[in-house]
């Protein structure tokens, strides 16, 4: 059986020798480490997906300076001192031959010496570039983070903030022209992009929304409210599988952004699918347990529950929706289909009330009256019985 390849054994003996090998264990066991926590801290503290990868890429270029570093130098109890590159078996062939050893050695390490001084010159230079590089393709979500922006970017800003305020009062046609001037000043910008979509599902042209969007993240694959926002406008129309499709694509740019969950979950229950609903909203609920929207994924946690004639269930995290945020309409109306399922009338019949003085919709209060009406007769029929 032929043994290792006199060089690639010998090379290795070298990374072994130099404590290349056990540094690099050490790393990588400290990198993933770091990852994890990053992976845990970073949706906690609302930073955005892109953070963990820039932590990745940091963790690899550093990854490489530690090898390299490792393999040039050594730390001893007298300070950092460059490795020793004397070959052992030439010093064994050295002492057999009767040579000096110490002769040879001071010769190899003047070689030596002025390799390391070469690899030195050149050591700064490359690290130089490499900052440089990763400053470039990182440019504008440093500036991002640290609030730098160009005049034309806060010119496009100003723009789209006068068109959503148009737009609430109805002046579609000013709104545009807005954003068309938002588009002039900066046309790089995803986000004047998504904001024309915004507009046009709201002007009815969905198609040119659609393509909108695209454009928009196109220029910023992580621009989480352009996606969410067709899905919203997909939602809207009854178009499920485009609506799943971008709710979906929101949660992949943005892990994080909890609105995305709970109306993918609630869209989930609306086309009969309550068992998707259940394990993508328990995974949210899990997750983003201190998040402002926490009371919406029990609240469709719950219905899906309801779905489900999983009663005591639906009513607990009806319950738990209810209490951080008491007084929404739908909640209240889940709550008394809840109670009435399971058979406690006087507690649902309670709830109906209370919804229909929470409802502003009509026909939504004329529908609950008139089923109030009748579980409260045949409650009454009961009692009498």
């Amino acid at each position: 059986m032929p043994g290792k390849p006199p060089d690639l054994f010998r090379f290795w003996n070298e990374l072994k020798r130099r404590k290349v090998v056990k540094a690099a264990f050490i790393y990588i066991a400290m990198a993933w480490a770091i990852l994890e926590a990053s992976d845990t801290i970073f949706p906690l503290l609302g930073l955005p997906d892109w953070t963990i990868k820039f932590v990745l890429i940091l963790l690899i270029i550093v990854f490489i300076l530690v090898i390299v570093l490792t393999w040039i130098y050594d730390i001893t109890p007298e300070g950092i001192k460059v490795t020793d590159t004397l070959d052992r078996d030439r010093v064994k062939g050295v002492q057999r031959e009767g040579r000096s050893l110490k002769k040879i050695s001071a010769k190899d390490e003047g070689r030596t010496g002025a390799r390391h001084e070469g690899f030195k010159k050149l050591f700064l230079p490359l690290l130089i570039i490499v900052a440089v590089v990763l400053f470039m393709i990182f440019k504008p979500k440093l500036a991002m983070m640290a609030g730098i922006e160009s005049p034309a970017r806060q010119a496009a800003k100003s723009h789209i903030s006068n068109a959503a305020v148009m737009a609430e009062r109805g002046d579609y046609t000013g709104a545009a022209a807005e954003l068309e001037q938002a588009l002039e000043s900066d046309s790089g910008y995803s986000y004047v992009w998504s904001s024309m979509a915004a507009l046009s599902v709201r002007q009815g042209d969905l198609s040119k929304a659609v393509l909108q969007t695209i454009e928009a993240v196109r220029l910023d694959p992580e621009n989480v409210e352009a996606a969410y926002n067709m899905a919203y406008a997909l939602d809207d129309r009854n178009d499920h599988v485009q609506a799943i499709r971008w709710y979906s694509e929101a949660i992949k740019m943005d892990s994080s952004f909890v609105p995305a969950y709970s109306a993918l979950g609630r869209l989930y229950n609306q086309i009969s699918q309550p068992v998707d609903a259940i394990l993508l909203l328990n995974k949210a609920a899990d997750r983003f347990h201190d998040s402002e929207y926490l009371y919406l994924i029990y609240k469709n946690l719950g219905n899906s529950h309801l779905l489900m004639d999983q009663y005591d269930e639906a009513i607990k995290y009806l319950e738990l929706s209810w209490g951080i945020k008491p007084g929404v309409p739908e909640t209240c109306l889940f709550l008394a289909r809840a109670y009435e399922a399971a058979g406690k009338i006087t507690r649902s019949i309670e709830l109906w009330q209370n919804y229909i003085e929470l409802e502003a919709d009509t026909s939504k209060t004329g529908a609950a009256s008139r089923h109030l009406k009748e579980i409260t007769i045949r409650h009454l029929q009961t009692i009498i019985e």
